[in-house]
Parts: C-alpha cells; structure tokens; sequence
C-alpha cells in the first residue's frame, strides 16, 4: 500500500513490527527480505515521493568542507523511492578479503561471502560475480584479474517497486522526512515524521517494535545525532570514499598473459588488483587499475615485441578511515527547521596513492605482466560517490557504532543498513556488499523476530 504527503494513519496503522527508514538498495531489500520471510507489518518510510521533486531533493543539501565539491550531492543523492539506484552506474564486484585478514571487520570473510549469491539475484550478475571474483595470473602471486561485474543496472524502484507497492504486509509511506527518533532507556519508542513539501503541516508520530535506519553514509549519522542517541559513539566519524583516479600516464600489459583469465564474454570492467596477502604483507590499502581490451598494440616487452594491452591508468583506491573526516551540524538549516549536515573529507591520499602505484608498477616489472609509462604520475582525484564508515560495525563501543549484527550498541531495537556500517571500505564499489549484508540483516531480524512463520498472507 502507497501512503503519500497526505498521510493520515488511524491509530491501527500507527504501529508497525518494523519501519525501515530509507527505500533506496537497502530499504528495499529489507523490507521484502522480512516480507517474504516473516509475518511482520512493516513500514517503509521514503523522504521523497515516486518521482524526483526539487523542493524535496534540496532537503539533502549539507555544508561541505574539504575536497568533496558543491556538485557532490546532486550527483550522488537521490530523495526518492529507489534512491541511489535511480542514478547507480551498476559496477558490482566482492570486497577484498584485505580488511578481513587485517582484521579491520569484526566478522569472518565467510560470513560475509555466503550472502553474496543471493544479492547477485537481486542485482542480476552473473555467478561469476560470485564464483570467479578474482584470478590468479600464471606467474605471480602479487596481481590478480579482477573484473567489476555490470548490473543492468537494477533501478530497484523499477524491478521492486510493483512487489513493495502490492504486498499486503508492507505500507509504503512517501513524502515524509524522519526528522526524530523519540527514545526511552535503551528502546525507540516512536518516529516523528515530517511532510517534506508541506512544512507547517504537525508533524505524525508512528510507533514500530524495531527501526531500521537505511537512509546512506550522511543520513545515518545524522538521524541520530539528531536523536539524541548514541552520543558516547563514535558517530559521523571517520568518513570513508572511493578516490577515482586519472593519471597522465599509460600501462603496456603482455595480453598473452592474461588471455587466458580475463573474462571476455562478461559485461564487465576489466582491472588489475594488488593480491590481498601482498596487500597485507606490505601494509597497503586495497587498489585496482582498470584496462580496456580494445586496445591492443604490439610493443617491447621482455626484450621482444609482443601483443600487449595499451592503457590509460585509471585506478580505484581504499582510503583508511580518518577521524578527523566526519559528519556534524552545520550552522545552517533546511526547511524542516534542521541544521544542515555539515561534512568534512580530506582525502589526503597522495602519499599514499603514490606508494600503492610503486609496489603496482614495481609488481608488474618483476612479474614481467608489464610496465608503466612512469613510475611516479600526476595523479587527478575524483570522488565516486561512495560514502561509508559513519556508523561503523564493530565489537568495542569506544571505535563503533553497530554491533556484529548491524544493532546501535547502545539501544536493544535500532539498526542501521547500508555503507555505513562499514568499518573498512576497499576499493570495490559498495552496492553490492550492501546488498549483501541487508540480506543478512534481514535474516537475522527475520529470526529474532519472526521465525520463518507463514508468510503467505
């Protein structure tokens, strides 16, 4: 059922098992997770409406200090059903095992992997994307082949919407911004929501047994600073992106090499990856380069004139999080009456980017995979519209945010889905691993809450 700006919910309808709050990749997922696996009600509460409306896409403005520029938020956000996935370019690739051996997620490797099947379904990727994320390359054990599989992309209002829309058991509410959570003790006992066009209008309060916040890297964070809750966490801090980065410079890679484990019938971008045990053993963070098979060329390599693949570097990069790259108030406030988040990101990666491309270039000389034009280039960084980190999973309330099961430590009925919660980013894009772990989340919610009772109706 749609509920628009004209809500009005009887005291009946008030209350709902669970209300998630955000119906981008990660609301929906959710929501039909629990639908399909549990007899719960649930509310799915949407800021914006089915369609793009300005008036309320200017309530994700946020002062911006550092390197993210003006144009970042109207590029990457999107207040309305389906979200981010409206605007989403579809790369979708495993994140690297890196974080895991370094101990950066406080959850094994397995646990994560075991739900990746079921969101390449959901994202329609092929098993590959899955069974065959990486390759070793004959000769070394430093690179891999790591192709970024393409989803469609899945629009996931499009492909969802009509199941979120029919389904007896899930009220979609549009056009209605929570601006609170109201908490008592260690329990969120309502959500006061706010009509998003019309501002004078009383706000609604509506009452849910468990909440589930799925609003992005900013909109997490900011939902409970805003509330009030987890104020002795570390919340809004330490801020993760995907520097993109362009370098005046080009690589030679002996295609005879790679033949063999590139995956040419997939839609997929083709990269190069720093192995996660060199990454490990030389205290590197994450990083691919991507090439493009079309450019093959013959060219000296090894001392003979060999095919090779002729390539701009383009590269994909983990940033380690930085507590002083966060997210707070501003001093400005939006049409609800609320201050502005403000965000500050520095990426202060140049160092790092440089050091990461030696042990690349260095590995792929050694190998004999190839070679760069240069060993140290100028390299221009773009963001990727990748925000992550802000509530951050993890065991030691004094460094997280969320427990192992994505629950606010210091409530007993709040969780958070989403990018947020990750603790180390890599250098994959992060739809996918979203995916994922709402898949988990939903089954564990499904479990703590409802069984696998009858769902059917």
């Amino acid at each position: 059922m749609v509920r628009t700006t004209m809500l009005v919910l009887d005291p009946e309808n008030r209350h709902y098992d669970v209300a998630i709050i955000g119906s981008g990749p990660a609301g929906i997922t959710l929501a039909l997770s629990l639908a399909r696996l549990t007899p719960l009600r649930i509310a799915l509460l949407e800021s914006g409406l089915l369609d793009a409306d300005p008036t309320i896409q200017a309530l994700a403005r946020a002062q911006l200090r550092g390197d993210l520029g003006e144009a970042y938020f109207p590029m990457h956000t999107q207040r309305r059903f389906g979200g981010s996935s409206t605007i989403w370019g579809g790369y979708c690739a495993v994140l690297e095992e890196r974080a895991f051996m370094a101990g950066d997620w406080p959850i094994p490797y397995s646990e994560l992997k075991r739900w990746y099947p079921a969101a390449a379904g959901m994202l329609e990727l092929p098993d590959n994307a899955y069974t065959r994320p990486h390759v070793t390359i004959e000769g070394t054990r430093d690179i891999v082949y790591k192709p970024f599989y393409l989803s469609p992309p899945v629009r996931f209002n499009e492909k969802y919407g009509d199941e979120v829309i029919s389904h007896p058991r899930i009220d979609l509410i549009l056009g209605h911004t929570c601006t609170r959570l109201e908490a008592s003790g260690r329990q969120v006992r309502r959500l006061l929501l706010q009509d998003s066009l019309d501002t004078a209008r009383a706000p609604v309060r509506l009452r849910a047994d468990t909440v589930v916040l799925a609003c992005g890297g900013v909109g997490n964070p900011r939902l409970l600073q805003l509330s009030g809750i987890g104020q002795d966490l570390p919340v809004g801090v330490g801020l993760m992106e995907h520097p993109h980065m362009y370098a005046v410079a080009n690589m030679y890679l002996d295609w005879h090499r790679l033949q063999d484990v590139v995956d040419r019938r997939a839609n997929a971008v083709h990269a190069l990856q720093l192995a996660d045990a060199y990454c490990v053993a030389h205290d590197a963070l994450s990083f691919s380069a991507d090439f493009n098979l079309q450019q093959l060329v013959s060219e000296p390599l090894l001392g003979e004139r060999r095919e090779a693949l002729f390539t701009p570097v383009s590269l994909r990069a983990e940033i380690a999080p930085n507590p002083a790259n966060r997210v707070g108030d501003s001093d400005e406030l939006n049409a609800l009456g609320q201050p502005l988040p403000r965000i500050d990101f520095h990426y202060r990666f140049r160092q790092q980017a440089h050091r990461t491309w030696q042990l690349f270039a260095d590995a792929l000389l050694r190998t004999g995979l190839g070679r760069p034009s240069t060993l140290r280039p100028d390299f221009q960084l773009h963001s990727g519209g990748h925000l992550m980190g802000t509530t951050r999973m993890g065991t030691d309330p004094r460094q997280s945010v969320v427990d192992i099961n994505a629950r606010v430590h210091t409530t007993d009925n709040l969780y958070v889905a989403g990018s947020s919660v990750f603790p180390a980013g890599g250098a994959s894009n992060p739809t996918y691993t979203i995916i994922a772990l709402t898949l988990r989340l939903g089954d564990h919610l499904a479990t703590r809450l409802g069984g696998n009772a009858d769902a059917t109706s």
